[in-house]
């Protein structure tokens, strides 16, 4: 069994694709289910993807399965005198592979199971040994990937050196921001970059926040404070002091952080807590949406003329949890 592991967007489906489109004419029979996470929360959805998975290697047999506990041994007995290639992609909860493919020796010799998920710890409570951690694109990958959809248009436009490399940082090595602003521009004149890039700096882009988001959603309250707070305004701070400071504040620090690590939101650089760009300006969108059109009421504040306009106000009703101020002034 091999993992591969990172956040939304990073491509972990394409890579998984990619391998199965590869190395499947080496095995007897495979199958590819998308969507795992998806399909399992609607109704009988792990059943569907177990008779999904047993209609793909056979698809000559009518199968019905009528529970979870009964799809398992159907798979087992069906399966382990097979050398098979599985993919489970976008797996996000332990019931997934346990009723998928719950153990090696479910499966032939030689058989080959892949496992997509934003949850390093899913992988390896389930027994996968072999996990890899998907990487963000470097310069050169990212800018190629990014011309590719962003000058596939026969309608010759020429844009700005500077204009092209503010859309390439902004996408950060991420490959689903460099698809979506590519096509996004695709075929637009430079005023049009520079309203879009410029309006990209103030708040995200909502095709690309809406993947990003899935992981937040999936986490307890308790991470999801740790979370915003890291994001608006530990990214980049020790680890000692943002223990410290949280700890303060009742939170269960030390699993809260190592949950987000898992789940892929933020990574430990050398003792300093750290997240993509996008997954920070995510973060910052969910507290400024709490209250769009009042700074006020949101939970979290961290630009300086916000925290100035409210402290020059009526802050006898204001119910801010923190306040950090950015600017050097404060």
């Amino acid at each position: 069994m091999v993992g591969l592991w990172g956040p939304g967007g990073i491509g972990k489906t394409t890579i998984a694709k990619a391998l199965y489109n590869c190395i499947e004419k080496d095995f007897q029979d495979t199958c590819f289910l998308g969507k795992v996470r998806e399909t399992s929360n609607e109704s009988n959805g792990l059943v569907s993807l177990q008779q999904k998975l047993l209609s793909r290697i056979f698809p000559r047999e009518n199968w019905t399965v009528y529970s979870v506990d009964g799809g398992i041994p159907l798979i087992w007995e069906r399966l382990c005198c097979k050398r098979v290639l599985p993919v489970l992609d976008d797996v996000d909860k332990l019931d997934q592979p346990n009723a998928l493919a719950g153990e090696g020796r479910w499966f032939g010799k030689g058989s080959r199971i892949i496992v997509t998920s934003r949850d390093k710890h899913l992988l390896t409570s389930h027994g996968i040994n072999f996990v890899y951690k998907v990487k963000t694109l470097d310069d050169n990958e990212a800018r190629d990937l990014f011309g590719r959809h962003a000058f596939r248009s026969s309608k010759k436009v020429e844009i700005r050196r500077d204009l092209i490399d503010r859309a390439v940082r902004y996408a950060n090595g991420l490959p689903l921001a460099l698809e979506v602003l590519g096509s996004f521009l695709c075929g637009r004149e430079e005023p049009a970059w520079e309203s879009t890039l410029d309006k990209l700096s103030r708040s995200p882009d909502q095709t690309i926040n809406r993947i990003l988001k899935i992981s937040f959603n999936g986490l307890d309250n308790n991470e999801r404070e740790i979370f915003l707070d890291i994001a608006c305004f530990f990214k980049g701070k020790g680890i000692k002091y943002i223990k410290e400071v949280l700890d303060s504040c009742d939170f269960a620090t030390t699993i809260g952080i190592e949950v987000l690590i898992e789940r892929s939101l933020i990574t430990n650089d050398h003792g300093t807590l750290q997240m993509h760009d996008l997954i920070q300006l995510m973060g910052k969108d969910i507290v400024n949406q709490e209250c769009p059109n009042d700074p006020g009421q949101r939970s979290r504040l961290w630009i300086f003329k916000d925290v100035l306009d409210i402290l020059c106000g009526d802050t006898g009703t204001n119910a801010m949890k923190a306040i950090v101020l950015d600017s050097p002034e404060a």
